[in-house]
């Protein structure tokens, strides 16, 4: 019985992170069809060629999963790389006003508490959804590996899928 059990903790150790995620539970998101991209431009401090492959990515992903890219969309994407006390509110565009104050502060510390279990966060993929009329998050999740500069595509996608399958969410909010 004893190595059964060693074998089973070391297995349950061994196994892959999962991605984490939370949202909104007021938004109703299987009315929506379309996105469109926060950011303009490469945010403050991130790798742009990392911006690139992650933004491609997140394309592809969410066409996968049947979304359409649209001038406004239903919902708007941004995404991170690292932990949020590097995050610029100027990066946000004109989401800027509303990434601030309390709703800020509380993304921010969900964000933090997800990444205090893990050795290194310095690279961690974000994704975050935003209502494109209100403006306000409705849905964020954390990819389970790190994402570091020069990393080849392929890791890259797999990380982003990692992360939208959980979106659109299937049940009650984890956060």
């Amino acid at each position: 019985m004893r190595p059964l059990l060693g074998l089973s903790i070391t297995l349950l150790a061994a196994a892959a992170p999962a991605p984490v995620a939370t949202w909104d539970s007021s938004t109703d998101f299987h009315q929506m069809r379309t996105y469109s991209w926060v950011f303009r431009h490469t945010p403050t401090g991130m790798d742009p060629n990392l911006y690139r492959q992650v933004r491609v990515s997140v394309d592809r992903s969410l066409a996968a999963h049947g979304f359409v890219k649209s001038e406004p969309g239903d919902f708007a994407v941004a995404f991170t790389l690292g932990p949020r006390a590097s995050v610029h509110p100027y990066d946000f565009g004109h989401y800027a006003p509303y990434y601030s104050g309390s709703e800020a502060a509380a993304h921010q510390h969900w964000v933090n508490h997800e990444l205090a279990d893990r050795s290194s966060h310095d690279h961690t993929l974000a994704i975050d959804m935003y209502n494109t009329f209100t403006k306000h998050a409705i849905w964020h999740g954390l990819a389970p590996d790190p994402i570091m500069p020069n990393t080849r595509q392929g890791v890259v996608e797999h990380e982003v899928d990692d992360v939208l399958s959980q979106f659109p969410p299937k049940s009650h909010p984890a956060g």
